[in-house]
């Protein structure tokens, strides 16, 4: 929503102060644009006499959904009456499509001494509202029950015209989807409507559909929902409110308050918007005939890449696993050279003036990697180092080992595989069958027939071999060096560590005070469980 000057400007002793009220359910509304409804007003404020001393814009507003009181330039004016003595709207329906709105509203400017004008009234006659009388009250309830009775129509006509326009494929409009800009194209049965584009832009922080994949391929190689949501801070990404407000029309000024939220990133990942299906309100999928999810935009991923974020989104889910708190920057990477297993990360209050009861604590807290001895041998001590000088010693190791060497990746040669489809189908025959427990009569035989044509291409794809896909390995034009150094924090540089299969063993001081590469040995190329890495992420997804 545009600002809107809001303040009191000076108007000439016993003039009237007005406010004019603008409202759009829609902002691209172009029938009823701001500037129609502001032309409206003002010359009903030129009848009305006096001078207008601001203005409530309310754009993106629906009056069946919220009250005057929730509309927040209207509001303002609202909890300030002293400041003016009349509200000029261009008709009722901009101001209320309810009757219990209009009560509200009425008894409002009767207890404030207020002045309700509609430049359009019945007839096309401005309007004003007088609450001196108990018949002006009922005429005004009469025509606040025709704007509630219209607005009903108009929403039930406009969800039956959107029911229809999506078993075509068209978009049908509401929220645009991140990743996708809506334009014009003719379909297949040769009329134009509207449809869902890849939206890019030469700005990498607004390639909309870019950024979702990148979040893809994050969530696919393990990252948690926090680190991506700082990936997309850091990178200055768009956000969806403001993607929007670019892609509206006209554009709207962009809101230097949006942030990502770990909720919306979860949304956008979870969605199947981004594969091009259409999905109704309770969050279920519209289809055809035959069952199949009906397409209103491009997909921006493929199938086996959607199935396996998935899959990696089910091992980030907390309910899967148990819960850990002691992740760390070298969870997995740094282990005790006694018993092999993790060292955690613990605080410890520095002490001076000697060893044991002599030494004096300085109230300096410092970090510490430590195993607690309970899988030692009698006799062996529990082992503790400091984490700081650790993780420099590693940066310098790693840095050493691998910083010259060119990264490598997998690359996946597709063969005849379908296992996605078989995994899509089987969601779909679940779904329609909860739904058909629930439907009778006509509903029912409609659910019927797509469950039957979805179960026959499941049995149709059940007797296909399966040729598998092969991976061939393949160098990247980045070192490991390059990417060490552009990691913005320790949680990357753990990935990293494991993707290399390093290790960090701590073994016991030879001597007192012994620096760290006398204690620590770097190992490349060990075994990593990937379930412990799983856990890691989760534990340190709770933590941030």
């Amino acid at each position: 929503m545009a600002a809107v000057p809001r303040g009191r400007a000076p108007v000439q002793e016993g003039r009237l102060r007005l406010v004019g009220a603008v409202r759009l359910s829609r902002y691209t509304d172009a029938s009823t644009s701001p500037e129609v409804q502001k032309e409206t007003v003002e010359r009903a404020g030129a009848r009305v006499g006096g001078e207008f001393v601001g203005w409530a814009e309310d754009t993106d507003v629906s009056a069946l959904k919220t009250t005057p009181w929730e509309r927040p330039e209207l509001a303002y004016w609202l909890e300030r009456p002293e400041e003016w003595d009349v509200m000029i709207w261009q008709r009722m329906d901009r101001a209320v499509r309810s009757m219990a709105d209009m009560a509200d509203l009425g008894r409002y400017a009767k207890k404030n001494g207020k002045r309700l004008v509609f430049a359009s009234g019945p007839g096309g006659d401005r309007l004003e509202l007088d609450f001196s009388s108990p018949i002006s009250e009922l005429i005004m309830l009469i025509l606040a029950f025709a704007a509630q009775l219209e607005g009903q129509t108009i929403m039930e006509r406009n969800q039956g015209a959107a029911a229809h326009l999506q078993s075509l494929g068209r978009w049908t409009g509401g929220t645009l989807p991140y990743g996708y800009k809506p334009g014009r194209r003719v379909f297949g049965d040769g009329n134009e409507g509207w449809w869902l584009y890849e939206h890019t832009d030469e700005d990498p922080r607004r390639s909309t559909a870019d950024i979702r994949r990148r979040m893809v391929g994050m969530a696919s190689a393990g990252r948690n929902y926090s680190e991506i949501t700082r990936w997309l801070e850091e990178f200055g990404a768009i956000t969806p409110l403001n993607h929007r407000a670019l892609m509206a029309t006209p554009p709207r000024d962009l809101d230097g308050e949006s942030r990502w939220q770990i909720t919306v990133v979860r949304e956008l990942l979870l969605s199947p918007t981004m594969r091009g299906h259409i999905m109704k309100k309770d969050g279920t999928l519209v289809r055809d005939d035959g069952g199949a999810p009906i397409m209103q935009g491009e997909a921006l991923i493929d199938d086996s890449t959607w199935h396996g974020l998935q899959d990696a989104l089910k091992a980030l889910s907390s309910d899967n696993v148990v819960r850990r708190k002691d992740a760390h920057p070298l969870l997995n990477v740094v282990v005790c050279g006694t018993c092999d297993r993790n060292m955690y990360l613990n605080w410890y209050t520095e002490r001076k003036g000697g060893r044991g009861e002599k030494a004096k604590l300085t109230g300096v807290k410092k970090q510490v990697f430590r195993c607690n001895g309970k899988y030692h041998a009698p006799g062996d001590p529990a082992m503790t180092i400091h984490a700081e000088p650790v993780m420099e010693w590693v940066t310098e190791q790693f840095l050493a080992h691998l910083g010259p060497m060119r990264r490598t990746q997998l690359i996946r040669v597709p063969g005849s595989d379908h296992r996605a489809e078989i995994a899509d189908l089987i969601a779909d025959i679940d779904e329609l069958s909860t739904r058909l427990a629930q439907l009778r009569g006509r509903a029912a035989d409609v659910v019927m027939q797509q469950l039957q044509a979805r179960s026959d291409r499941l049995e149709e794809l059940e007797k296909t071999p399966v040729v598998p896909a092969r991976e061939e390995v393949v160098q990247l034009d980045v070192t490991w060096g390059d990417d060490w150094r552009a990691a913005q924090d320790w949680t990357a540089r753990r990935h990293m560590l494991i993707s290399a299969g390093a290790r960090v063993k701590v073994n016991p001081p030879p001597r007192w005070r012994a620096p760290v590469d006398e204690r620590c040995e770097f190992l490349v190329g060990t075994h990593v469980d990937p379930v412990e890495d799983m856990l890691a992420d989760i534990a340190e997804q709770e933590l941030n």
